[in-house]
């Protein structure tokens, strides 16, 4: 499901910034973004993201505003690399600019915290206000994810119920079926030959191995039983998303098995009535975690 939620938290020198968007994902798919100088926060902001959220694209961006007590340090390295980046494009266009030392220190990756240098000896106070940040932004996410499912819910039962009306209106005409394929082989007999007198017994074999081969009681039971179960998940709530997609997949096995057996017309239009209500819930299904 959608979600969006921001977090802003700060002490006496930094003030920490928290961004997340969630859109739909049969996963959790994960990405958090935050300074280079800080990326030892990552581990503890996924940690605290996959504890509360189980499924969708998650994107989470962090910003770190301020000063702050611990040293800084300049990475020589990284100078260097920018220096022999300009002195090479110094000579390949024969430019004469210089690049300065207040440019040189204002370069991403120039200027950066011990800990970029030693993540053990992060802050554990600049790591408890990243999370508190971060957790605060995902907390809005949820609320948000709550509201939707509420109304996805309310539509999925809907759907559920139209479902069931077509299961119900099946179970009616199924017992008719077996006397309409009677009907329908002693009219295709007497089309091929008016004047061949039909063996009774013979007939009523005929007609018992089309009513045993037509027979959906079980199809339908099963499909009740799914159908049943679906409602239940969807009431009570939780991480059923994975297990509403199987059971879905299950209902269109059975109702394409009861199209192929029954024969009836009357079947088949709520057959179909019943394929386009499974389609609906099958797109619902993807928002669901």
């Amino acid at each position: 499901m959608t979600g969006y939620g921001t977090g802003s938290c700060q002490n006496d020198d930094l003030t920490i910034t928290a961004e997340v968007r969630t859109v739909n994902h049969r996963f959790l798919d994960l990405h958090v973004r935050v300074p280079k100088e800080y990326a030892f926060l990552e581990s503890e902001i996924q940690r605290v993201v996959r504890s509360r959220l189980a499924r969708g694209r998650v994107d989470v961006s962090v910003g770190v505003s301020g000063t702050r007590g611990a040293s800084r340090l300049v990475d020589a390295s990284a100078a260097r690399g920018y220096l022999e980046a300009a002195r090479s494009l110094r000579q390949e266009f024969g430019l004469r600019d210089e690049l300065g030392l207040d440019a040189l220190l204002l370069l991403p990756g120039v200027i950066v915290d011990r800990e970029t240098f030693d993540p053990k000896a992060a802050d554990p106070a600049l790591l408890e206000l990243a999370t508190a940040c971060v957790r605060c932004a995902v907390d809005e996410v949820v609320r948000m994810r709550e509201k939707e499912g509420r109304a996805l819910r309310d539509d999925l039962l809907g759907h559920v119920e139209g479902l069931g009306s077509a299961v119900s209106g099946i179970r009616a005409l199924a017992a008719a079926i077996p006397e309409e394929h009677r009907v329908r082989l002693q009219e295709r007999l007497a089309q091929l030959d008016a004047s061949a007198a039909v063996d009774p017994q013979r007939l009523a074999q005929e007609v018992a191995l089309l009513a045993e081969r037509s027979d959906i009681a079980e199809e339908l039971s099963r499909l009740e039983s799914h159908i049943s179960q679906f409602t239940g998940w969807a009431r009570e709530g939780g991480e059923v998303g994975k297990k509403m997609e199987f059971l879905l997949q299950e209902m269109q096995r059975e109702v394409t098995t009861i199209l192929s057996k029954a024969g009836s017309l009357e079947v088949t239009r709520l057959g179909v009535a019943l394929k386009a209500e499974l389609e609906k819930l099958r797109e619902q299904v993807q928002n669901v975690e």
